[in-house]
């Protein structure tokens, strides 16, 4: 047995790293039940497709050397080519097979996620993560993903428009669509707050370049931002006035094209310190209130839909049930999309404001909402697709959809896919 273990190392040193983990599970014994299952599947408790520390029956050295992005999670796609999903070895780029098609099981809607990769030529190459996208979408039931470039600002390295992103909607016909703005309507507004005034040249670009991503086949306006906090040094802080000028102008655009504006914005309901958590600078001291102001833009044009996205990402406190409840009770133009992120706990989730009990279940109060204004809830997971699959949101696809398993039938279909479907015009 040794010998044979010293020869597998030769091939994998992975291998043997994970040795004494199944070990453990032999001498632990699971039941009858699972003995067919991966071992992945068996250490999966609470089955939602990641294992967290307390579920991996290991040691913490081949923990920290699986979880590749650091996220507090193995993944399924982690694990994959590992002895945890039942390969000792991965696949070789001849055996990758294609990612499966559509399928009437295929049924969620992700409103809300972004694809990078590097440029080379002037080209942006997303096709190793639009493949990585579609392992994790054909494993939680999403049969189209909306993709959109992140809010940019003014002189940002890395730029990323929605004409990258078109030849892969191209590509996987029916599995990706694509909103518009983010790199470039999101940066005429950081350049007009720069300045000071908006001219009418500027307005004359913000719609023209409106009209051109509506023409492009744009389904949305985003991702725009009026607050956006610095997380690292690469990661810029942006803020505008949700009833800035160029905002109010945005919202009349989305009613004329009726198409919504995807806005990611922190609440901040009065003047407050910047959470210690994150560094001042490049974020300021001090946050300006935004609520009232928000309240100006959903009121200026009540034709023009508005979905506040990162529900479950609250990095402020303040976007409590009441205030939540408040302002889709006075209006009825706004949505809100969910966002279970993973690894969470290991960010330091504002646990108040997070829809999650400790134990991963859904808190009855804000299931209650959910169930109050059924019609305005969406999923938008927000995960950074990069080829490496790396990044510190990596999973949040699988953890946000997974969120469904504990809504009622109907509640269920309603976020899962009908709002989306509904505001977005997409094909069936």
């Amino acid at each position: 047995m040794r010998e044979s273990i010293g020869k597998s190392a030769a091939k994998s040193k992975l291998a043997v790293l994970l040795w004494p983990i199944f070990a453990f599970l032999l001498l632990a014994g699971y039941p009858a039940s699972a003995k067919a299952q991966t071992p992945f599947e068996g250490m999966d408790r609470n089955s939602d497709g990641q294992l967290s520390r307390s579920e991996f029956r290991g040691p913490q050295r081949a923990f920290k050397r699986l979880d590749r992005n650091k996220d507090g999670y193995i993944s399924r796609h982690e694990a994959s080519g590992t002895r945890l999903s039942g390969d000792a070895r991965r696949p070789k780029q001849s055996e990758k097979k294609a990612p499966p098609t559509a399928s009437s099981e295929l049924i969620y809607v992700d409103t809300h996620n972004h694809l990078v990769g590097p440029r080379k030529m002037g080209e942006l190459h997303l096709e190793k993560s639009a493949r990585i996208a579609l392992v994790a979408m054909d494993a939680t039931g999403v049969r189209i993903n909306l993709l959109m470039p992140m809010p940019q600002t003014v002189n940002q390295k890395h730029k990323l428009y929605f004409e990258d992103l078109l030849p892969i909607i191209e590509r996987y016909p029916g599995r990706f669509a694509a909103l518009g703005g983010g790199g470039s309507l999101n940066v005429m507004i950081q350049q007009v707050i720069r300045e000071g005034h908006v001219t009418e040249r500027m307005e004359k670009e913000f719609d023209d370049r409106a009209s051109e991503l509506v023409r492009k086949g744009a389904v949305g306006f985003g991702e725009m931002t009026a607050e956006h906090f610095s997380m690292t040094e690469k990661h810029p802080y942006e803020a505008a006035p949700p009833d800035h000028p160029l905002f109010l102008r945005l919202a009349d655009l989305a009613a004329r094209y009726n198409l919504p504006i995807d806005l990611h914005m922190e609440a901040i309901p009065e003047e407050m310190p910047m959470p210690p958590r994150f560094k001042s600078p490049p974020n300021p001291r001090t946050l300006t209130p935004n609520m009232e102001a928000f309240s100006r833009l959903l009121s200026h044009n009540r034709e023009a839909k508005i979905i506040w996205v990162h529900l479950g990402w609250d990095n402020t406190g303040k976007r409590t049930i009441a205030l939540t409840r408040k302002l889709l009770a006075e209006n009825p133009n706004l949505y809100v999309s969910i966002r279970i992120a993973s690894g969470m706990r290991q960010r330091k989730v504002v646990n108040p404001t997070f829809p999650l009990a400790e134990d991963g279940r859904l808190k009855p109060e804000w299931l209650a909402l959910f169930q109050e204004f059924p019609d305005r809830f969406l999923l938008g997971s927000d995960e950074i697709i990069k080829p490496a699959d790396d990044h510190p949101s990596a999973g949040s696809i699988r953890s946000t959809v997974s969120l469904l398993d504990q809504f009622p039938p109907k509640l269920k279909a309603r976020i899962g896919y009908e709002n989306a479907y509904g505001l977005y015009k997409l094909k069936k």
